[in-house]
């Protein structure tokens, strides 16, 4: 079996997967990390490979993109688990509403049987507008789901 770790803020996360470095040593498994992103942030990253391709005269697809939008998380994996487990770490571009359902969906995809998911702090009307992420992951993902509230 295998476990997904899903990172939002690399800096936020750092204790996130480290926990799932813990529980896949002990397990004897391999981690699927999910460089989660927002359709915003994906635009971003395009437009900054686009500036930099004109200076250079090259352009970058879709791929480059999505390398550039999961960069920072594939730099932190390697420094925290390197060598310790077998990783894989993929983007997951998705609007903050359907979030929750791409990260159960990879879930699924990966045979995951364990979650491990940043929690954060949101206000009512933000719940209202957005639903709460890790609520509709620890009430629809069918396993475990470890929750940081770092």
């Amino acid at each position: 079996m295998t476990a997904l770790v899903v990172v939002e803020d690399v800096d936020r996360d750092r204790s996130l997967l480290d926990s799932a470095r813990e529980f896949a040593v002990g397990a004897e498994t391999a981690l699927a990390v999910v460089a989660l992103a927002t359709p915003e942030e994906y635009d971003e990253a395009a437009s900054t490979l686009e500036a930099i391709g004109d200076a250079e005269h090259t352009s970058y697809d879709e791929g480059a993109v999505l390398e550039a939008v999961s960069g920072a998380t594939a730099d932190l994996a390697a420094e925290i688990l390197g060598d310790t487990v077998e990783y894989e770490v993929s983007p997951l571009v998705e609007d903050e509403r359907d979030q929750a359902n791409a990260i159960l969906g990879a879930a699924e995809r990966t045979g995951c049987d364990h979650v491990f998911v940043p929690g954060y702090k949101r206000s009512p009307t933000g719940k209202a507008m957005f639903g709460d992420r890790t609520q509709q992951v620890l009430l629809n993902f069918d396993g475990y789901v470890t929750v940081s509230m770092d």
